[in-house]
C-alpha cells in the first residue's frame, strides 16, 4: 500500500524552519562551542589550538586584484582573501567546520573551493561554486590529521591555481602538536606569464606555457622577493623551527630544501597520522601536496630556502631564514671568513681545487657613461669591460648583453660591499639567457670610492668594480 502526503506551502515553510533550528541546535551544542577561525596570511601561522572539538566558522572571499609578482612585474592574481597563497586555516581532528565562500562583486569569473581535508564529493567544490557577488556554505567534519592543500576547482582548474587560488589547512591531532619556538607558512607555485622572466610591466596568463608546463616564474608566497632581504624569516640560534609547506603547483613537484639545515623531523606528504621521517636533507612535495618539517637552528646565520630543482632559483624559488645569536664553534667554525661571507651561499660555479677562482681579466678599457648609458657585454664568465668609471651622483643605465652560453646577471653591492642587502641593485630581468639583454639603473653615490658588481650565478670569477671619482 502506498501512502501519499500532501504538504501545503505554509507547512513547507514551517518544515524548513524546523530543519534550520535543528541545525542551529547542533552548532550551539555547549559540548561543541562555536568559534571563528583565526586566518593568517603567509608566512604567518595561526596560533596552536588548546581546546576540544568545536564548530569552527571559516570565512573566505575569492578576490581578483593586480599584484606584483617580481620587481616591476605585475599580474592579475586570483586569490583567497587577497593573498597568495590564501590564509592558513588551523582546526583539529573532530571539529565540525563551516566553510563560507563569498565571491567578490568585482570578480569576473565563477570560483569555488576544494579542500583536500574534506571527505565528501569534490572536497566541497560543487557546494561552493559561486558567481560574482554570491556566497555559499557547506560543513564537513575533520576526520584526518595533517597538512592539506585547498584550491579553486572552477574552470580548467589549472588556470585558477596558477593565478594564485590555493592555500593550506592544518588539521591538528586531538592531542595537538609539540611546542616549537617558531612556525612559518610557505606556499610554492608556478606562474605562466606572456612576458619572459624579468620582463617588466603588466603580464597576463599564457595558456600555452601553462599547458606545456613551462613556467616563467617559480615563487614562494606569490612573489620572487617574498622571503628575501627585509622579508626574510626571522629566528635565532637555539630555536626549534617548524615550516608548513604547501605546493599549489599547478604543475611542478618541489624538492624542498633549507641550505645548511637537516630536518630533524619531516612529515612526508603532510601526514601527521604517520611517524615522521628523521634526518632528512630534501623532501619531495607534489603539486596539491604538502609537508611539515621541523629542525633546530644550531648556528646563527642566513639559511637559504630553495626548491632544489636548482635552476628554479633563477625563476624566483628562493628565500632566506635569518638567525641571530651566539656562535657555537663546536658545531660550525668559519672564523677564517666574515659572517656575511659564511652566510652568502652564492650557488655559483665550482672553484678550482686548492683555492678561489680568480676574477677573469678583461682586455677592454674601463667603461664610462655616454649620455647616461654604460654598455657591458656578459661572456662566459666575465664582464667586458669589468671596470667602470663614473662621476659622483651620476645616474646611469647599464645596458647588458649576454653573449655567452650560460645564464648571467648583474648585481651592484651596497656601499659596504654586501650583495645581500636591500640596498644592493639587481639587473632586470633578474637573470637572462644567451642572446638576451638586460638593464640595470644605478645612481653613483656622491662620495668618491670603489663599488663592487658581480654575476650572481658566477660570483667567484665574474666580477668588476665601479670607481666613482
Amino acid at each position: 500500500m502506498k501512502v501519499r502526503f500532501r504538504i501545503p506551502g505554509k507547512s513547507l515553510a514551517v518544515l524548513a524552519l524546523v530543519v534550520a533550528l535543528a541545525a542551529l541546535s547542533v552548532a550551539c551544542d555547549p559540548d561543541r562551542p562555536v568559534v571563528e577561525a583565526t586566518l593568517v596570511a603567509p608566512p604567518g601561522v595561526p596560533p596552536a589550538l588548546h581546546r576540544g572539538p568545536a564548530h569552527v566558522v571559516v570565512h573566505l572571499e575569492a578576490m581578483q586584484r593586480v599584484a606584483e609578482i617580481a620587481p616591476g612585474v605585475t599580474y592579475d592574481t586570483w586569490s583567497f582573501n587577497g593573498t597568495v597563497p590564501g590564509p592558513m586555516i588551523r582546526v583539529r581532528v573532530g571539529d565540525m567546520v563551516d566553510i563560507h565562500l563569498k565571491n567578490s562583486t568585482t570578480s569576473t569569473v565563477t570560483h569555488n573551493i576544494d579542500l583536500h581535508a574534506v571527505n565528501g564529493p569534490g572536497g566541497g567544490a560543487g557546494a561552493t561554486t559561486v558567481a560574482p557577488g554570491e556566497e555559499k556554505t557547506f560543513t564537513f567534519k575533520a576526520l584526518t590529521s595533517g597538512l592539506f592543500v585547498y584550491h579553486c576547482a572552477a574552470g580548467i582548474v589549472a588556470d585558477h591555481i596558477a593565478n594564485g587560488m590555493y592555500g593550506a589547512i592544518l588539521v591538528e591531532p586531538a592531542g595537538g602538536m609539540d611546542r616549537v619556538d617558531k612556525e612559518f607558512y610557505i606556499g610554492q607555485s608556478d606562474l605562466y606569464t606572456t612576458g619572459d622572466t624579468g620582463v617588466k610591466g603588466k603580464q597576463e596568463l599564457d595558456t600555452n606555457k601553462l599547458l606545456a608546463e613551462n613556467p616563467t616564474y617559480v615563487v614562494f608566497n606569490g612573489n620572487t622577493k617574498s622571503l628575501i632581504a627585509e622579508n626574510a624569516l626571522q629566528a635565532k640560534a637555539g630555536d626549534r623551527v617548524r615550516i608548513f609547506f604547501a605546493d599549489g603547483g599547478p604543475n611542478l613537484i618541489s624538492s624542498f630544501h633549507v641550505i645548511g639545515e637537516i630536518f630533524d623531523k619531516a612529515w612526508n606528504l603532510g601526514a601527521l597520522g604517520s611517524p615522521p621521517l628523521e634526518g632528512v636533507q630534501t623532501i619531495l612535495v607534489p603539486p596539491g601536496g604538502a609537508t611539515i618539517v621541523q629542525f633546530k637552528i644550531d648556528v646563527p646565520g642566513d639559511y637559504k630556502i630553495v626548491d632544489h630543482s636548482i635552476s628554479r632559483v633563477s625563476k624566483g624559488a628562493v628565500g632566506t631564514l635569518s638567525a641571530g645569536g651566539a656562535v657555537d664553534t663546536s658545531i660550525f667554525d668559519a672564523s677564517g671568513v666574515s659572517a656575511a661571507a659564511a652566510s652568502s651561499h652564492d650557488m655559483g660555479v665550482a672553484t678550482p681545487a686548492g683555492g678561489t677562482a680568480p676574477t677573469q681579466a678583461s682586455s677592454s678599457a674601463p667603461a664610462t657613461s655616454s649620455g647616461g648609458v654604460v654598455k657591458l657585454t656578459l661572456k662566459d664568465n666575465l664582464f667586458d669591460p669589468n671596470e667602470v668609471i663614473l662621476k659622483p651622483g651620476e645616474k646611469v643605465t647599464f645596458q647588458l648583453t649576454n653573449e655567452g652560453k650560460a645564464i648571467h646577471n648583474m648585481r651592484i653591492a651596497d656601499s659596504s660591499g654586501n650583495f645581500l642587502t636591500k640596498e644592493a641593485v639587481m639587473s632586470a630581468p633578474d637573470f637572462f639567457a644567451a642572446g638576451q639583454k638586460g638593464t640595470l639603473e644605478w645612481t653613483a653615490p656622491s662620495t668618491p670610492g670603489t663599488y663592487k658588481f658581480r654575476c650572481d650565478v658566477h660570483p667567484a670569477e665574474m666580477a668588476g668594480t665601479i670607481t666613482v671619482k
